[in-house]
């Protein structure tokens, strides 16, 4: 009878990069530090209109793991990570944002808990990094346990903008190559906006054990700093959902229909919000007040604005 395999598992870290040349050689370099284990650092240009090929270039004559992949059409970050699986040879595929970068030791503590969890799908936490002052806010996510299992239904529960956490879409899992490969799993190529949230979904839904450490490994870079390349669409992520209360995998599922239906709820209020705060920092007013006419989630927006607003200056 043959002996088990004793080869570690190796990982591919998936960079899905697009005007991305200002920050690109911190994500990288924050990956090339995992250790051995990391055997490859895919960087998927996403045809770029800055220096981003050439800086993705430069770094790989720095560090033989990594390679370059350029799009020759702009796709969007499905479509890149999608070219990005299409190139990787880890046994473990771990997502990293061009403009995010990994804690020391991530990968491989990610590994270990794969292998004692016999899980598909491997998260931890994240913090909010702020490039301006180079600092870190706290965990964003207050896992209770050492080790949780998120099932679809849990995931589902805290997928989800105004919950109790933060939002459970955002998480940067790794994933198991051959679990992907075998159920045909790739990102969704029309999605821009919440690819990630409909990824883990669908892996789920398949069958994936998904686990999460409460180790803060993932440092997030928030969308106020300018860095992301993400075009904003909450009422696409809204049809997403929609489009997901069809599903024959969940759609006999009376809490799981609930729960996606509490998503769509908080992901029109997130839309409103975004669409007030943008009239609003354009000064946009009379475009402003027909919307608050139109539409009364932004007019609820737009009070609790004011509302917070006038406590403010009491308070001050």
């Amino acid at each position: 009878m043959p002996k088990p395999s004793s080869a570690r598992p190796t990982v591919s870290v998936l960079i899905a990069a697009y005007n991305a040349a200002p920050f690109l050689e911190r994500a990288v370099n924050s990956a090339m530090v995992q250790g051995d284990t990391v055997i490859e650092i895919i960087i998927v240009d996403d045809c770029s209109i800055d220096a981003t090929l050439e800086v993705a270039r430069a770094l790989s004559q720095k560090d033989w793991r990594v390679i370059v992949v350029h799009l020759s059409k702009n796709g969007g970050p499905s479509a890149a990570r999608n070219a990005g699986l299409e190139a990787a040879r880890g046994d473990w595929i771990a997502i990293l944002d061009a403009d995010d970068a990994y804690a020391p030791g991530r990968v491989e503590r990610l590994v270990r808990i794969a292998a004692s969890q016999e899980a598909d799908i491997v998260t931890d936490n994240f913090s909010y990094y702020d490039p301006a002052s180079d600092t870190s806010k706290p965990a964003a996510i207050g896992f209770t346990k050492d080790i949780t299992l998120i099932d679809i239904e849990t995931f589902l529960a805290h997928a989800r903008p105004f919950g109790v956490n933060t939002d459970w879409g955002l998480l940067k899992p790794i994933f198991k190559r051959k679990f992907l490969t075998d159920r045909s799993l790739r990102y969704p190529s029309s999605s821009r906006h919440g690819e990630d949230f409909l990824f883990v979904t669908n892996a789920l839904l398949e069958g994936a054990k998904y686990v999460a450490s409460d180790f803060l490994g993932y440092m997030y870079t928030h969308r106020g700093s300018g860095w992301s390349r993400t075009k904003v669409n909450y009422d696409g992520q809204v049809d997403q959902s929609r489009t997901l209360l069809r599903d024959r995998r969940l759609s006999h599922n009376f809490k799981l229909v609930s729960l996606l239906k509490e998503r769509i709820r908080a992901m029109k209020r997130l839309s409103a919000e975004y669409k007030t705060q943008t009239l609003i920092a354009e000064r946009r007013l009379l475009p402003l007040a027909t919307a608050g006419v139109t539409d009364w989630r932004i007019a609820v927006s737009i009070l609790r604005k004011a509302k917070n607003k006038v406590t403010t200056v009491r308070a001050g």
